[in-house]
């Protein structure tokens, strides 16, 4: 998620949220959640995860979210964070995931050098992920995707995982 005023930041995290708005179904963590600013679509219990990991142990969710956030980890990484993902999402739950497609990263690197969105947030961006290893990443930790899509003009993803 985003820490700053930037206006089309705003935006293009508002637009994440009304994605996900309607399956934000019982107890829910927040996966690289920033301040919590989702908190407020959330009915049942809330866990806010940023950088301490620790607090998604000996805890189960329904729904597991992660808006713009694997694009900030290490491809690796990301993999080792869905095997956890697998062991404390409840049978029935779901993850919902968007990240920039490899088709943004030259115009999400123009908009920063011009201002219009927040260039430390940009330069922070590890890897920009294929529909493919969206679909590997779920493979190989035990999970299938159920939805895919492209929005907003293709420069943006959703996946739907969901226990294999």
């Amino acid at each position: 998620m985003i820490d700053n005023p930037m206006f089309l930041d705003k935006l293009l995290q508002s637009y994440r949220f009304k994605m996900v708005r309607p399956y934000l179904i019982g107890d829910v963590m927040d996966f690289g959640g920033n301040k919590g600013e989702l908190k407020r679509f959330v009915e049942g219990r809330y866990l806010n995860v940023n950088y301490d990991h620790s607090v998604m142990e000996n805890t189960h969710f329904d729904t597991i979210v992660g808006l713009a956030v694997i694009e900030h980890i290490e491809f690796d990484e990301v993999f080792k964070i869905f095997y956890k993902f697998k062991k404390i999402l409840n049978r029935e739950g779901r993850i919902f995931l968007t990240t920039p497609t490899k088709m943004a990263k030259p115009v999400l690197e123009f908009w920063a050098f011009l201002g219009v969105i927040d260039r430390g947030s940009i330069v922070e961006h590890k890897h920009y992920w294929s529909k493919k290893e969206i679909y590997q990443l779920a493979n190989e930790t035990g999970f299938v995707i159920k939805r895919f899509k492209k929005f907003q003009l293709g420069f943006n993803q959703l996946a739907v995982f969901e226990h294999r």
